[in-house]
C-alpha cells in the first residue's frame, strides 16, 4: 500500500495513488519547505491542489518559495488548479477529524472530476493531537482508500505535525504504519528503515533532554532573578513613594523631580521583570489555569484604580461600562487581571492629554466580550497583527516617548488563548484603536 520515495538529488514527497502522508517539522522554515515540495509535485502532475493555509504570513512566504522553485503560481491560480482555503477546517475535537476530512475530500474530488484534473491533493495542519493521532489517521485512511477505488482518481492528503507536540512513543507508533517524512541532513526524507527510526528516536530523546535541561536552568535563573531583583526594587519603589509623600520632610522642586524619575524607572523595571517571568512560564509550557468565579465589574474597577495615578498624570480619563446583565464568569482571575491591565495601560499610553479611554464589557453569544478603546491616532493594518508579537511596538513618533517593552500585548494574547478566547484590534484612521477580546463565560 505504501511506497518508499525515490532517491534523487532534490527533496520529494511522492506518494502512490490513494495515499496519506504524515510529515513532522521543527519550525516555520521546515513547514514551508514541506508545503512547497508537496504542492509543486501536485501541480506539475496535473492535480487539483487545495491549499489549507490558516496562517496568512506562511501562505505568502510559501507562494514566494514556490515561485523561486520555478512554479508559475499566478497561472495555476487563474486556471483554478490551485486554490486556497483561508482557515484550517479541522475541529478542536480530533475524534471528529475523519468526518471533516471525508467532507473536504469529497468536495475536492468533485472539483477534480469537473475540471478534468489527474487527481486531488490537500493538506491539514494537526496540533494538540496527543494519543488520538494514530487512530484518527487510521479512520481517515479507510475513507480515503474507499473513495479512491470508487472514483479511480489519485488522492493525496498531507498531515503536517509539529515535532515538539509528538511524544517519542506516538512518533514511533506513527512510523510503524504510515509514510512519515522529516527533514534529515538538510533533505526531506521518508523514515522507512528501522535504523532511521532508531536514529530519529535517539535524536528526538536527546533534543527533549537538552530542552528540559535548558528550561530547568532558565527557570532557576528566573526564580533567582525574581528574588534578587524584585526585593531591592520594591524597596526603591516604596521609599521613593514615601519621599514624594513627604514622610521624611518636604522636598524642593528639583528633589521631587528626581525622586519621581526614580519611582517611574523602578516601576518600569519591575514591570519588565514581571513580563520576563510570565514569558518564561509560557515558553516552558506552563498552561495551568486556576479557575474561579470572577466578578467582571469588580475586577475592572480594581484595574482602573491601579492605573488611575498614571492616567491622572497624563490628564486622561478612564470610563468603565459593564452591562448589568453580565454575570460572573469562570476564569483565572490573576491572568484575566493581567490581560485587562496590559490593554488598559496600553490604551492610556496611546491616548493624548485630556482625551478618554473607554472600557466596556458585555455578554455576546455566550461569550464575555471586552473592548478597550483609546483616543490615539490609530494603527495601520500592518500593525494589527504585529502588535501581538513580542518586542513589537507601533512605529509612531508620538508613542515612543511612553516607553514600554512590547511584551504586554504578547502576554495578554497568550493568556487569552489559554482561556480558549480570541483577541484582535480594530482601528479607523486617526480615530483611535479598539482592542477586543472574548472569553467563554463558562
Amino acid at each position: 500500500m505504501r511506497k518508499n520515495i525515490a532517491e534523487d538529488s532534490g527533496p520529494s514527497l511522492k506518494a502512490p495513488q490513494s495515499h496519506q502522508i504524515s510529515a513532522v517539522y521543527e519550525d516555520a522554515e521546515g513547514l514551508i519547505e514541506l508545503l512547497v515540495t508537496y504542492f509543486k509535485e501536485g501541480l506539475e502532475g496535473g492535480e487539483y491542489c487545495l491549499w489549507v493555509s490558516p496562517d496568512e504570513l506562511a501562505a505568502e512566504e510559501t507562494k514566494s518559495e514556490l515561485m523561486k522553485a520555478g512554479v508559475d503560481v499566478e497561472h495555476y491560480l487563474t486556471s483554478s488548479q490551485l486554490e486556497f482555503l483561508p482557515a484550517n477546517p479541522l475541529p478542536e475535537d480530533l475524534t471528529l477529524l475523519a468526518s471533516v476530512v471525508k467532507e473536504l475530500a469529497e468536495k475536492g474530488y468533485g472539483k477534480t472530476l469537473s475540471g478534468g484534473f489527474s487527481g486531488f491533493r490537500t493538506n491539514f495542519e494537526i496540533k494538540n493531537a496527543g494519543n488520538f493521532l494514530k487512530p484518527c489517521l487510521e479512520t481517515c485512511g479507510k475513507f480515503i482508500e474507499t473513495m479512491a477505488l470508487e472514483k479511480n482518481k489519485s488522492i493525496t492528503l498531507l498531515y503536517t505535525i509539529p515535532l515538539e507536540e509528538l511524544s517519542g512513543r506516538v512518533l514511533l507508533e506513527l512510523m510503524e504504519e504510515s509514510n512519515v517524512f522529516a527533514k534529515r541532513k538538510g533533505k526531506l526524507e521518508s523514515l522507512r528503515s528501522l535504523e532511521e527510526k532508531i536514529e530519529l528516536k535517539n535524536n528526538f530523546l536527546k533534543a527533549k533532554t537538552d530542552l528540559e535541561a535548558s528550561n530547568w536552568a532558565k527557570n532557576g535563573l528566573m526564580v533567582n532573578m525574581n528574588h534578587e531583583l524584585r526585593t531591592p526594587l520594591n524597596s526603591v519603589i516604596g521609599f521613593s513613594d514615601l519621599l514624594l509623600e513627604g514622610a521624611f520632610g518636604s522636598l524642593n522642586t528639583r528633589q521631587s523631580k528626581y525622586v519621581s524619575n526614580i519611582l517611574i524607572s523602578g516601576k518600569n523595571l519591575l514591570e519588565i521583570i514581571n513580563y520576563l517571568l510570565d514569558i518564561s512560564m509560557l515558553e516552558t509550557g506552563e498552561k495551568n489555569l486556576n479557575y474561579e468565579d470572577v466578578d467582571i465589574a469588580s475586577l475592572l474597577g480594581e484595574v482602573r484604580m491601579s492605573l488611575i495615578s498614571f492616567a491622572s498624570s497624563k490628564k486622561v480619563s478612564v470610563e468603565v461600562k459593564v452591562d448589568a446583565s453580565l454575570e460572573n464568569i469562570r476564569a483565572d482571575r490573576t491572568k484575566l487581571r493581567q490581560i485587562l491591565y496590559s490593554l488598559m495601560n496600553n490604551a492610556i499610553k496611546l491616548t493624548p492629554e485630556k482625551k478618554k479611554v473607554t472600557v466596556s464589557a458585555l455578554k455576546k453569544e455566550g461569550m464575555l466580550e471586552i473592548k478597550v478603546s483609546d483616543s490615539g491616532i490609530g494603527l495601520s493594518k500592518e500593525d494589527h497583527e504585529r502588535m501581538f508579537m513580542p518586542f513589537i511596538q507601533a512605529d509612531f513618533s508620538t508613542t515612543r516617548g511612553y516607553g514600554g517593552t512590547g511584551l504586554g500585548l504578547y502576554i495578554a494574547k497568550n493568556f487569552v488563548d489559554l482561556h480558549g478566547g480570541n483577541i484582535w484590534v480594530e482601528s479607523k484612521g486617526e480615530k483611535g484603536s479598539t482592542f477586543i477580546f472574548t472569553l467563554p463565560i463558562k
